[in-house]
């Protein structure tokens, strides 16, 4: 099967407002059809807030305890900005009252109120209590950035039970309406019974001005996904709720009435909710729903606010989910993923980023990190029956598999999320990335004097022979500095290097400036494969905190992308498919030559990590696999155990193979933008016919490990 990568020729188009893929209903009012036959602007809408549907939340008093205590703890050992000593902190948060045990910390079972205070330091800013629903308004500390919104019913225990049983709910429960409709129970019961009863994330809300327009062309192009009609409140705000998704394909099914996209138009000013800490740079916005009350929050100094980047689907018809949202909001392909080209293993998808075309223009990297104008959908589908993207259909239905918040500094993000996880027992874990693709310690470095022998000086002209770089490494790793797979420790201080190697010959013999250049190759080669991609635009110190927190790093051109991905949450029972979070840094290229004049920042600079993209599904996989093995090795299953050891070491050396050739597709897509803007068509096309044969080559990659993954299965493993 082949497939490619490639950026969508028309990707800042914006599709006519006559273009229609589904014909015009009979019965559509003439008013309807003169509404969407309307010019579409080119901002129809921007990010608002994203609604959870939860089992249960404890009453407010309780988060406010907590956020109470987490403050009091910020006061006395500080938490951002400078290294931690963990063991020291985790005592002072004990003398503040009870604390779960780090070492216990499950993905599952947890609670996604307080794995935010306590993770990334949000705080709760509004609530809404309804008679038979209880919500919550988590916010970062800047109220234009991400806004979570937490329902749960109050159902009583029976009514959980019956419901974990049978996976439905009792018909009369469907029929409570709340004065607050987008609180309402029956929204919340219709979400768990078409999710096979599990927790999400339920609705994706928008901003838009142009709800009429809106409105209009789902009752004309797609009647069916129109979830009721517009409803206004007494502040003058109207919503509109529509379903995302159909069952199957568009013109052939009926409408799947699990996720919301929901469109709010405000036409007067809504309270903003108090905040305690406030800046300059901290901006208001009126609190995203209706029914939602104020409530004050005091935020820890120094923490980082999240904005809203992309939102990602999972579903089963991606062309049909591409075709409704161009339909209705305008929105075309980025980037696609094709066939054959995304696959770890058996497992196999597609993908592609659909948007809008934002209309930002700034120099500003603060205001380009703020921007909720740039709106990305990411949509995925699985092509292969395993795989996570097809459990996850399979197990939940169609639905948001994750979301992805920008953040100023990534690696500092991490750093106190993984510090506050280990002195609260509370949080969020991330998804395991192998050394591997940072880097190891390869013999031909030393060899070298570094990766190219960038390292070497007039005073160390060559790097070690053969025999004496085989000795360094085996002396290393026989004092645990280095690991099976051949990555060096991060914890491997000059002290503990010199230890280890004062056996060594060739090196302790050698002079000053070999030992120097040993030392220097031994601590880039934790991160070797980034610098490459990056050489010294990043310290050491910060290419080591990437590493240890476990952060991807794409390049496109001069932009650069950071990311990383939590482990599932909302889950239930450990195994089980469930959504998770993604967050991200955008590095975007502005100022060249030295001089002050800044090109403007390109909405969604860096791209969508191309790089990372197989990455991630790689990563996803070696997770679930590792979690496999580990069960099985409970169980006393030492062969089940052997098979899910050659799953992780596959994927492992597919993610190291496929590296390179992802990363000549990144460059040769960003030098193929770079000639069409400049109207090089002739380059343009030798950049198309590279990027064409590193697609191949990636599909044939994907295609081996592929047959192999089924030959270790036949193998009866």
């Amino acid at each position: 099967m082949g497939g490619s990568i490639h950026m969508c020729a028309n990707s800042q188009a914006v599709t006519a407002a006559t273009t229609m893929s589904s014909s015009i209903p009979p019965d559509v009012s003439a008013t309807a059809i003169f509404a969407m036959q309307q010019p579409l602007p080119s901002q129809i809408c921007r990010y608002d807030h994203l609604h959870f549907y939860v089992d249960a939340l404890r009453p407010l008093a309780h988060y406010k305890e907590m956020e109470a205590r987490l403050n009091d703890f910020a006061r006395r050992v500080p938490t951002v900005g400078a290294s931690i000593d963990v063991i020291a902190a985790r005592a002072e948060w004990c003398k503040l009252g009870a604390s779960a045990d780090p070492g216990l910390f499950q993905v599952h079972g947890r609670d996604l109120v307080e794995q935010m205070l306590c993770g990334f330091g949000w705080r709760i800013t509004g609530q809404h209590e309804a008679h038979d629903t209880r919500s919550l308004l988590l916010s970062t500390i800047d109220p234009s950035g991400v806004r979570f919104v937490v329902t749960c019913t109050r159902r009583t225990d029976a009514t959980r039970h019956q419901s974990e049983q049978t996976g439905t709910v009792k018909t009369e429960a469907m029929q409570t309406v709340d004065h607050f409709d987008h609180f309402a129970r029956a929204h919340v019961e219709r979400y768990f019974e078409s999710h096979n009863d599990a927790q999400g994330i339920a609705v994706l809300g928008f901003e838009t001005g142009v709800l009429d327009a809106l409105h209009a062309r789902y009752e004309v192009l797609h009647p069916s996904l129109v979830a009721a009609p517009p409803y206004v409140h007494a502040d003058g705000t109207r919503v509109l709720d529509v379903f995302a998704y159909y069952r199957g394909e568009v013109s052939s099914s009926e409408a799947d009435p699990g996720t919301v996209l929901r469109f709010v138009e405000r036409m007067a000013a809504g309270p903003a909710g108090p905040h305690g800490a406030s800046s300059a740079d901290i901006g208001v916005a009126p609190l995203p729903l209706p029914g939602l009350v104020p409530v004050p929050a005091i935020f820890e100094p120094g923490v980082q606010p999240a904005y809203c980047d992309h939102w990602v689907s999972n579903v089963v018809s991606r062309v049909g989910f591409l075709q409704t949202v161009e339909d209705t909001l305008g929105f075309v392909p980025k980037v696609d993923f094709n066939a054959g080209v995304v696959a770890a293993g058996e497992a196999q998808i597609e993908s592609t980023v659909t948007g809008n075309a934002s209309p930002l223009v700034t120099t500003d990297p603060n205001e380009a990190l703020r921007d909720r104008a740039q709106v990305f959908l990411p949509t995925n589908n699985a092509l292969s029956p395993v795989g996570h993207v097809h459990w996850y259909l399979e197990e939940l239905g169609q639905g948001i598999q994750h979301v992805a918040s920008r953040v100023q500094s990534l690696p500092e993000y991490v750093q106190r999320a993984n510090d506050m996880r280990a002195i609260t027992g509370e949080g969020f874990t991330f998804l395991n990335i192998p050394r591997t693709y940072y880097g190891l310690l390869e013999p031909a470095l030393l060899g070298n004097g570094g990766v190219v022998g960038e390292l070497r000086d007039p005073a160390c002209r060559s790097g070690l022979a053969q025999k004496d770089a085989l000795a360094v490494i085996a002396a290393l790793r026989a004092d645990g500095l280095v690991d099976q797979a051949g990555a060096l420790s991060l914890d491997a201080d000059e002290v503990a290097i010199e230890s280890a190697l004062g056996g060594v010959t060739g090196y302790r013999d050698a002079p000053a400036a070999v030992r120097a250049m040993v030392q220097s190759v031994l601590h880039r080669s934790c991160y070797v494969n980034l610098w490459k991609l990056m050489g010294d635009q990043l310290t050491e110190a910060t290419y080591l905190s990437i590493v240890r927190n476990k952060i991807l790093i794409d390049v496109q051109g001069e932009d650069v992308l950071m990311q990383i991905f939590t482990s599932v949450m909302l889950q239930r029972e450990p195994g089980t498919e469930a959504p998770f979070l993604e967050f991200i840094q955008r590095v975007c290229a502005q100022c060249r030559d030295g001089t002050d004049t800044c090109s403007p920042i390109r909405p969604g600079c860096g791209g969508f990590g191309i790089r990372n993209f197989l990455t991630l599904f790689l990563s996803i996989e070696v997770s679930k696999a590792m979690l496999d093995r580990q069960r099985a090795l409970d169980k006393g299953h030492e062969a089940e155990a052997a098979f899910h050891s050659h799953r992780i070491k596959m994927f492992t050396d597919q993610l190291v193979e496929a590296n390179p050739i992802l990363t000549e597709i990144s460059d040769c897509m960003t030098s193929e933008g770079k000639a069409l803007d400049a109207g090089d068509a002739d380059a343009a096309k030798n950049w198309a016919r590279r990027k064409e044969a590193a697609n191949l080559a990636l599909a044939e990659c994907s295609q081996t490990y592929n047959a192999r993954m089924a030959k270790l299965r036949e193998a009866g493993w």
